[in-house]
């Protein structure tokens, strides 16, 4: 059985009125309040496997480089996290979804396996994305009675995924919490 928590966390303030802006002063603030925050929550958990990742644009390549340097984890860009990706909110769209992050831990690639070490049974993504993204997995996963009102900058939400990933037809569990009074700056 496969344990995966996916920390969805939305970049820092942006500059407005630019086509592919980066974080405003304010925003690369919030980025290090919370860098600082969850590289204390990693040497408590230290024995877990985590991975950082980011949608390519630069409000969010800035935020997860931030946390990076705090948490001392390579960023992976990962196009899925970008800002015009959407998914049904249908049972198709749930499995790719959780797909997606758990082959993460399936088909390590180099500079992955470096981090993680050989295939894992329990990991972490810290998932640096958008808050259409946020707002759109949490809804897929959750379904429409947990839908999220506001995804605040460097906001964490996590998502609990407990099962047989790799099969289709398996139970999947799934925890929602919103991490408000912890790592939200």
């Amino acid at each position: 059985m496969t344990k995966l928590k996916l920390k969805l966390i939305r970049h820092g303030e942006k500059k407005l009125f630019l086509p592919n802006p980066g974080l405003t002063e304010l925003g690369k603030n919030q980025a290090e309040a919370l860098a600082k925050k969850l590289a204390l929550v990693n040497k408590v958990e230290q024995s877990k496997k985590i991975l950082l990742l980011a949608s390519p644009l630069q409000r969010t390549q800035e935020t997860a480089a931030i946390i990076a340097e705090q948490v001392r984890l390579p960023v992976v860009t990962d196009q899925f996290l970008a800002f015009d990706q959407h998914i049904e909110p249908n049972p198709q769209g749930k499995q790719a979804i959780i797909k997606h992050f758990s082959d993460y831990f399936k088909n390590l690639g180099p500079e992955i396996e470096q981090n993680l070490g050989p295939e894992i049974e329990e990991g972490e993504i810290l998932a640096v994305t958008h808050s259409q993204n946020i707002k759109n997995y949490w809804q897929v996963l959750a379904g429409p009675g947990k839908a999220i009102v506001d995804v605040y900058e460097c906001g964490v939400w996590t998502i609990n995924i407990e099962g047989q990933l790799d099969q289709t037809n398996s139970e999947i569990n799934l925890d929602f919490e919103w991490t408000e009074g912890d790592l939200n700056p």
